[in-house]
């Protein structure tokens, strides 16, 4: 079972975006470079980071080459791209985020080797996430949430359910930016959903509030 894990970073932010808290750029780069750091040295999986600012993340280039068959660095930047003019007035985070997401997939030289796909975002490094995957027969499920479906920091997909589960364009019209209603409904809609169990993660702040989580992802 080949898996790769699409870590969703932004350095530079859009101030136009709502819910946002931390906003220095230096703050955001160190904690991202932390977290993928740890899912290099510590798992096995193909590592994809994905930056829609247009940050290199020169610092990791001994790692680009270290690690080269299982790690790539996407980076591009949102607002000069055609195919994103549609985001230009857009505050949600979470639609930028799906483009990213769709953007690494597209772009990767990694992701075509893959069976499953799981998107978290960057910040956070899981400890337990690769015991547990081996723990479970992913070819037996569709997607993958975490354990709070409420929540938006993790969801995964067998490759074949790419285009549903994080395809850009969405069209419910019940949709008000909130990116974790769309998750939860669009894996909802299949039968082999493999709910996580709840991890335990280092105290890490998050991006939208001033809180640092250090319980689990059932409450980040």
């Amino acid at each position: 079972m080949n898996i790769t894990i699409i870590l969703t970073s932004t350095v530079n932010v859009n101030n136009n975006k709502v819910y946002l808290f931390q906003r220095d750029s230096e703050s955001r780069k160190q904690l991202y470079i932390k977290s993928v750091l740890q899912w290099l040295t510590k798992t096995n999986f193909k590592i994809i980071l994905v930056e829609n600012s247009g940050y290199t993340f020169d610092e990791l280039n001994n790692e680009k080459n270290v690690y080269n068959d299982r790690f790539e660095v996407i980076t591009f930047t949102e607002n000069s791209l055609e195919s994103a003019k549609y985001l230009k007035n857009n505050n949600s985070k979470g639609d930028s985020e799906l483009f990213a997401i769709n953007y690494a997939f597209n772009n990767s030289k990694l992701i075509e080797s893959s069976d499953f796909i799981i998107k978290i975002t960057g910040r956070y490094f899981i400890p337990d996430l690769q015991d547990y995957l081996l723990s479970n027969d992913l070819t037996k499920y569709d997607s993958l949430t975490q354990n709070c479906k409420d929540r938006c920091e993790m969801v995964g997909s067998s490759y074949k359910n790419f285009n549903e589960i994080f395809n850009p364009i969405i069209t419910d019209n019940n949709y008000w930016g909130h990116i974790e209603s769309i998750w939860k409904k669009r894996t909802s809609k299949y039968d082999n959903v493999l709910t996580c169990k709840q991890f335990s993660i280092e105290k890490t702040q998050q991006g939208g509030k001033n809180i640092m989580f250090d319980l689990s992802l059932i409450h980040i």
